[in-house]
């Protein structure tokens, strides 16, 4: 078997995935390494849906790779294509099928000729000075070493970097503390007609002006394609005084699956648990778990159209926010994030809030750009200070704890993966290192290739 590639990606998640595809599309050998025996990571794996970030106000901000994905899943039916927020936290949501987005990504993955090593672990990376020789990986039949002159790191933690020496920062400065895990799930008969009826009863128990508007109009909540709400706090802070609530939440987060009467529910918390930490990420899972359990069971007993609830599904793994980050050359901070910078190197766009679930705590921080604005993401917080021959991807590129929070959800890390698979393929033609791709000719094709640049 031949190891020797064009581009190496490590991780086959939402970044990995187009990472890769981007880069196979431009005519370059390409291996992509993922520890499980499908593609999509946090969005299949830890089934964190929808997915967020398409949209500032009107203007889409997130298209090419990333849209594709969406129009291939409306195709199948497996998606309603993007729809308003019903919490109203950000401007659109993308609902969709988890097998759908498995089906997706695996046909445009082999369609695009990139060669899927699944059921492969990451081990380190043999590197030296900054340059990486090979991956070490291991699968049943051994350890073995994938070789190549350019590699991207998409294994969301910066497993790749951090193995070949680069510098990073984990959690929030003063303590180091990330944002907790959220191990979601999924609920078949919900009579989501009697949620509303008894929302448009009770309307303040909707979470209100915490979204782009200051109330929920719940006759417009009940008209859309894909409900949900966020909000029973008053329902939830009586359980928790009565010891029926153990949970460090203080509302319910609830969207409208795909499939009549399904519900995908993001209410459970993790705290203290860093998930780059072998003992942490395993309590984490089992505390997750729990809680998702006490949740079902909670909203089974005590919230209108869920009585006859039951539990349809529950991830391959917990969801983690935050690890590492790793130290590029240039870092992205909450004012460029809220001052909606436009960089001359961007090669990625959004509008996500910053979203700050609280480590120690049940509280959630919002900060809002201004309406219809948005921030992009410069070339340089995917090149690692001291590294030469690879790039980042998705959500460990070079940034702040704050502005992390904002550019952290799915369709954003897709748009920046999309650069990185673009400029890998690019660096391997021109035999140059990835920090030596121009960003202007770089926009250019992405530009070409669809994308909002």
């Amino acid at each position: 078997m031949n190891n020797d590639y064009d581009v190496v990606v490590i991780g086959g998640g939402p970044a990995g995935s187009v990472a890769a595809i981007a880069a196979a599309r431009e005519g370059v050998r390409v291996a992509c390494v993922e520890r499980y025996g499908f593609l999509g990571g946090t969005l299949t794996a830890a089934m964190v849906a929808p997915i967020m970030g398409f949209h500032a106000g009107t203007t889409q901000v997130v298209a090419g790779i990333p849209q594709e994905i969406v129009t291939r899943l409306i195709a199948l039916g497996a998606s309603p294509g993007h729809v308003p927020d019903p919490i109203d936290f950000c401007y659109t949501v993308t609902p969709f099928d988890y097998e759908g987005l498995k089906r997706v990504l695996l046909e445009m993955a082999t369609d695009a000729g990139v060669d899927l090593w699944l059921h492969t672990v990451f081990l380190d990376a043999a590197s030296d000075g900054g340059v990486i020789r090979a991956a070490r990986v291991w699968q049943k039949d051994g350890i073995k070493e994938v070789r190549a002159p350019v590699f991207i790191d998409a294994s969301g933690d910066g497993d790749l970097s951090v193995s070949a020496g680069a510098a990073f920062e984990v959690g929030r400065p003063e303590d180091g503390r990330p944002q907790p895990m959220t191990l979601m799930f999924r609920l078949g008969g919900v009579q989501w007609n009697e949620v509303m009826d008894y929302l448009e009863r009770h309307p303040d128990a909707i979470q209100h002006g915490q979204g782009v508007h200051e109330r929920i109009d719940i006759a417009w909540l009940r008209s859309l394609p894909s409900r949900g709400f966020a909000g029973f706090g008053t329902l939830v802070r009586e359980a928790r005084e009565r010891g029926e609530w153990t949970i460090p939440r203080d509302r319910l987060l609830v969207f409208e699956g795909v499939r009549p009467g399904e519900a995908v529910v993001n209410t459970t918390r993790v705290l203290h648990r860093l998930g780059v930490r072998g003992h942490d990420l395993a309590r984490a899972e089992v505390e997750g778990r729990m809680q998702a359990y006490a949740v079902a069971d909670f909203l089974r007993a005590r919230v209108p159209g869920f009585a006859g609830a039951y539990l349809l599904e529950t991830p391959t793994q917990i969801g983690v926010r935050e690890t590492r980050r790793i130290a590029g050359e240039y870092t992205l901070t909450a004012d460029d994030v809220l001052a909606a910078r436009k960089f001359d190197d961007a090669i990625a766009c959004g509008a996500y809030p910053i979203d700050i679930h609280d480590p120690v705590s049940e509280r959630l921080v919002a900060k809002r750009l201004p309406p219809g604005e948005y921030y992009t993401i410069p070339y340089r917080c995917l090149l690692p200070r001291g590294g030469h021959n690879w790039l980042v991807a998705g959500r460990c590129i070079s940034a702040t704890h704050e502005a992390f929070a904002a550019f952290r959800v799915s369709a954003i890390v897709m748009a920046i993966a999309q650069a990185a698979g673009t400029a890998s393929a690019m660096a391997v033609r021109a035999g140059l290192p990835p920090r030596a791709v121009e960003a202007r000719a770089l926009r250019e094709i992405l530009r070409a290739r669809g994308a909002f640049v």
